[in-house]
């Protein structure tokens, strides 16, 4: 089931809701949110609901069985076993053909939301293993952390420790609510007006081999990535406010990045921090020597690049990353501190294209095939008609899409509030509602893309 199709909006959400606001306790609230999120989960593939529930019954005992360890060496090998459970689960399912290397190609089905879940467990481990958390005696709690229907497809990858209050006791407060419904509906209006809609371009852009129509493909698929991953984002961070939970911002506008570093402190936020706090900060950080410092950052982008996918696509991203990432800190950092911010700007969007097009390739042969068609290598020609088609027929999309990549949003709601005053939140719901109708209609007319996100 998605947040965006019609059955989840006008039957799953509202049913849902209505059942968890009427019933007393939050134990049966969580028992009945456990029960939606397994029936949210198991609405397209029925048979990987099974994986889910021994992914956290394991987890649940695994975390109390080396909690009760008192011998230090024994809670270890205890923690790193069943740590290293998830992760052979995870690669048995993701990279089992990529390693056998074509010599067979076993038909496995990926399930949906593995890596995101995987990482849900894994982080509840590590909390009670390092003493952020105490080990979970209701299983209820932990099969909620780790199944809840508003992040276990694509995240965000809430950290257990973050989620542990919330588990026992919450709240929905007004503000929770308005704030909540607001995020729900502009997360769904980016999905199905912007995101589809640049999905709809690139893929008719795929064969072009002209230089503006393979800027055009690069770009449609930078933009729509952003918008329907940020989409969904904000769609399950509303949702989960109208249950009472309260999780941070997934994405700070990554497309305003002056520099890499920056890009990723607003890109993926929950992923970012995952990555920082379990295996970089463990593996020393930046309180190593220099040496050992580039090893930890390679080490966490290649783990970023295979959390991705198995293909070396991913792998070649993820490293391409860590290597600007090094460029910056020891040789670019000053240069960049120099140069004008609209410099910056188009540094790290040239930047981050290119990543995108590793990212988006199906091979490493495509992707430099794409690069050198947007460096005028391979081409067939400036701008063929199909450029030139798409180009003029979604040049509004595009300026609507590069505006509210950026802050432009709050400029206006600013605005709003202070020329309209008191008829702003009016004039606000308004709006919301006639794109909330607009996009119902793309849902029914059929225009209606999957997330992109489903497949990692």
């Amino acid at each position: 089931m998605s947040f965006s199709s019609l059955i989840f909006i006008f039957a799953f959400l509202p049913l849902t809701l209505l059942l968890y606001h009427l019933l007393p306790t939050s134990q049966i609230k969580n028992m009945v949110l456990l029960f939606a999120s397994f029936l949210f989960y198991a609405w397209d593939d029925p048979k990987f609901l099974i994986l889910l529930i021994l992914s956290v019954l394991w987890n649940y005992v695994s975390a109390l069985s080396f909690n009760q360890e008192t011998d230090t060496k024994k809670r270890k090998r205890s923690f790193v076993f069943g740590v290293v459970v998830n992760i052979l689960i995870l690669g048995f399912f993701k990279y089992t053909n990529f390693f056998l290397g074509g010599l067979v190609h076993l038909k496995l089905s990926l399930p949906i939301g593995l890596s995101f879940f995987t990482f849900s467990a894994i982080s509840y481990l590590a909390d009670v293993y390092m003493g952020k958390s105490k080990a979970q005696k209701n299983l209820l709690s932990v099969a909620l952390y780790i199944s809840f229907f508003g992040k276990v497809n694509m995240g965000p990858i809430v950290q257990y420790h973050d989620m542990e209050e919330f588990l026992a006791k919450r709240e929905v407060t007004g503000e929770k609510w308005n704030t909540g419904i607001v995020l729900f509906l502009k997360g769904l209006f980016k999905k199905v007006l912007i995101a589809d809609r640049l999905a709809v371009m690139f893929g008719a852009l795929a064969a072009d081999t002209s230089v503006v129509g393979t800027w055009l493909y690069a770009i449609s698929y930078m933009l729509q990535l952003y918008f329907d991953f940020s989409g969904y984002s904000d769609m399950a961070i509303g949702l989960s406010r109208l249950f009472g939970f309260d999780f941070a911002p997934n994405f700070d506008h990554p497309y305003i990045a002056r520099n890499i570093q920056d890009f990723w402190r607003r890109w993926h936020i929950s992923l970012s921090r995952w990555f920082r706090d379990y295996i970089y900060i463990p593996l020393g950080g930046n309180r190593v020597s220099q040496t050992m410092y580039i090893r930890n950052i390679m080490i966490v982008w290649l783990c970023t690049g295979l959390w991705h996918g198995a293909n070396w696509t991913f792998i070649v991203w993820g490293l391409y990353y860590g290597l600007l990432l090094l460029l910056e800190k020891y040789f670019l950092r000053d240069i960049l501190s120099h140069v004008p911010t609209a410099v910056q700007h188009i540094y790290t969007l040239l930047l981050v294209l290119i990543g995108w097009v590793f990212f988006m390739s199906p091979n490493i042969g495509a992707a430099f095939g794409v690069i050198g068609r947007m460096f005028f290598i391979g081409t067939n020609g400036l701008i063929s008609s199909s450029a030139w088609f798409y180009l003029k027929s979604n040049i509004l999309l595009l300026i609507v899409a590069c505006v509210f990549s950026t802050t432009f949003y709050k400029y206006l709601w600013r605005m709003d509030v202070v020329f309209l005053h008191k008829q702003a939140p009016l004039a606000a719901t308004i709006v919301y509602v006639l794109l909330f109708v607009i996009s119902i209609t793309y849902i029914i007319s059929s225009t209606y893309q999957s997330f992109l996100y489903f497949a990692f």
